[in-house]
């Protein structure tokens, strides 16, 4: 009956245990009885003759007497023993005199918490923590989503975003000051000739009318989508070549008879003999 009733307690303890995601510092134990074969000691009675003195003349006047005394005897007998026994809930095990909660699959990147239930570290996730976390996912178990703009990197164990060339800030929301660029917006805009504003990411700066990017040497340039290759910088340091004006000397002059034009406003400069607008 002891031992019926103490399985019992054990097993409701079991339920309890395995609902908390904690590792199991004790193990459960519950005592049962058995029986042993012992020597034990017992006062034996027996039967002790000793003499008086009496009237007694055809004994000398002694007289025999009986009494019940006792001395120390052995025999062998059963005797019932407890003893405390150890079990662990059903999903742990016994290591170190703890028991330990058990993962059928290790657990890669993390912890054994419950009994197939592991604890992912940072920037790892899935049910054996064996999964990097997305680019869109950090933090344990990947629980927690990224907030970084403009195609910053998220970093999978803390979220801290890593800006792209040309933005800053917590989230890389912002773009570099006016007069940066590049990464960590680190670098200052180098324009020269009058311009005054970079793009944030390259550095290129906007060419006021009259100048364009410094070339690197004569290259071919795509003058309808001003595509150019080569650059020696982008510092507006190279004037229009003859016969082009405007905005990135995007303009062809419409001069005639040898008439040159001005790089900024594209008017033309007569050559002698010759007047008119063109």
């Amino acid at each position: 009956i002891l031992v019926t009733a103490n399985l019992l307690v054990l097993f409701i303890l079991c339920k309890k245990i395995n609902t908390v995601s904690t590792y199991l510092l004790s193990n459960l134990f519950f005592l049962f009885s058995y029986s042993v074969t012992v020597q034990e000691s017992y006062p034996h009675p027996f039967d002790q003759i000793y003499y008086t003195s009496c009237t007694d003349i055809l004994n000398w006047f002694k007289c025999t007497r009986h009494r019940i005394s006792y001395r120390t005897a052995y025999r062998h007998g059963e005797k019932t023993m407890y003893r405390r026994k150890s079990q662990c809930c059903p999903g742990f095990y016994e290591s170190r005199e703890m028991c330990v909660p058990h993962c059928a699959d290790k657990c890669v990147h993390g912890r054994c918490i419950a009994p197939n239930t592991c604890q992912c570290e940072p920037g790892w996730g899935g049910p054996n923590c064996s999964s990097a976390c997305d680019s869109d996912h950090w933090g344990p178990h990947c629980s927690s989503r990224c907030q970084c703009k403009n195609g910053a990197l998220c970093n999978p164990i803390t979220g801290a975003c890593h800006c792209a060339s040309g933005f800053k800030g917590w989230r890389c929301e912002e773009r570099c000051d006016q007069g940066t660029y590049g990464n960590d917006c680190h670098q200052k805009c180098q324009c020269q000739n009058g311009a005054t504003l970079c793009h944030h990411v390259t550095g290129e700066c906007a060419c006021p009318p009259g100048w364009m990017v410094k070339l690197l040497s004569k290259i071919n340039i795509n003058w309808v989508n001003f595509h150019v290759c080569g650059f020696l910088g982008t510092v507006c340091g190279q004037p229009c070549p003859e016969g082009r004006y405007g905005k990135n000397c995007s303009q062809e002059c419409q001069c005639h008879n040898g008439g040159t034009c001005d790089s900024a406003t594209g008017q033309c400069h007569c050559s002698p003999g010759y007047t008119g607008e063109r």
